[in-house]
């Protein structure tokens, strides 16, 4: 076995920690588009997210009929779709959210075992329309949108409270750009290590950036940055949420090359006081580090896609877990690498084994 690969599966042995992800849960309804159907259960699914497109501008003068094809009722949102990928490598990720309210929905009851659901009412609702390169998500968020940190007081008590915030390794946050109450939710984890151990990092993802303004978005940084200097703060972004992140804080928008987003980021890195930044495309992630520069991935580009939702939050899901060790930032980046890969062919993240299988495969670890 090569040194690298020795790194690798000497942490995928021995990985240990506590993860706490919050909150959010939605059900994803996913289809596919009929481009051409021939018969009964004879047809071309609409492959090219463009084609979609250019349909929706040919016809925008009129209509658009279009046949809906099943393909999955699943779970989604930050906290499973990430804290799975922590679930199937034996860890077992503490996951206040959405997941049903008298009873745990359908969507989530494969997780209730190797996870740890802590669920305050029903989740939000995804109609996710998947393609061969891409995807678009259509949510109702109202569940999603009116969850507070008062709800997880008056769902708790601070003595269960107390005890889910213990002991935690890496705390995360997702979906900014969901979630009415963000910095709300933040400043109430932020509370419960107001004498307790803080963790070792705390990740966020924000989503669709551009969905809420400038002024909300700068409001959360700079929320987020008063708390860095007591937990080290990681925030993941994908090609187009790095563009926007740049635009909004006045970093000239980089070219999406790895040596160009690589220097762009870290002057976005120590503008806006965070620990990490970290860009996932499908072809390489970058990232830098206040403690350890700049580093860089690279990816084959998977082409036998079988689920293309949920692809970022698997990726997140592999940093986190890499960061329970004592890795380099590279190889943290390999091993979210991997994940998203084997994920996104497979459908589901990958066991420790899989995934010491897929980083052996990277041409780059």
């Amino acid at each position: 076995m090569s040194t690298p690969m020795k790194r690798y599966t000497d942490f995928l042995q021995n990985v240990r920690g506590k993860i706490l992800l919050g909150c959010d849960g939605f059900v994803d309804e996913t289809y596919e588009l009929v481009d051409v159907r021939r018969g009964p259960a004879d047809f071309t699914p609409m492959k090219k997210l463009k084609q979609f497109g250019e349909l929706i501008v040919q016809r925008a003068d009129g209509g658009v009929g279009l046949e809906l094809v099943p393909k999955r009722r699943c779970e989604g949102g930050f906290a499973i779709n990430t804290g799975r990928v922590a679930a199937c490598l034996g860890l077992k990720p503490r996951l206040p959210g959405l997941y049903g309210g008298k009873a745990i929905d359908p969507a989530y009851e494969p997780f209730a075992k190797i996870c740890e659901l802590h669920s305050l009412g029903d989740p939000a609702l995804t109609i996710a329309l998947e393609f061969g390169d891409g995807k678009i998500l259509m949510s109702n968020l109202e569940a999603v949108s009116t969850l507070s940190w008062s709800d997880f007081e008056k769902h708790f008590g601070q003595a269960k409270l107390d005890a889910m915030f213990s002991g935690v390794d890496i705390l995360g946050l997702g979906y900014w750009s969901l979630t009415a109450n963000f910095d709300e939710l933040f400043q109430g984890f932020m509370d419960q290590y107001r004498t307790a151990t803080p963790p070792r990092r705390m990740f966020f993802d924000f989503a669709d950036i551009k969905k809420k303004s400038s002024e909300s978005f700068l409001r959360s940084l700079e929320l987020i940055r008063s708390f860095s200097g007591k937990i080290p703060m990681v925030l993941s972004l994908n090609e187009h949420e790095v563009l926007e992140l740049c635009s909004r804080i006045g970093v000239a928008r980089p070219e999406l090359t790895p040596a160009a987003i690589g220097s762009a980021l870290a002057v976005a890195r120590e503008k806006i006081g965070f620990a990490e930044l970290v860009v996932h495309t499908p072809e390489f992630a970058v990232a830098t580090s206040v403690t350890e520069g700049v580093a860089l991935a690279l990816q084959a580009r998977q082409t036998k896609i079988v689920r293309l939702a949920g692809a970022g939050d698997s990726f997140n899901g592999g940093y986190l877990c890499a960061s329970l060790g004592e890795l380099s930032l590279k190889e943290r980046l390999v091993v979210a690498n991997a994940v998203t890969a084997f994920f996104v062919t497979h459908g589901f993240p990958p066991n420790r084994e899989e995934l010491a299988a897929q980083i052996e495969k990277a041409a780059d670890k």
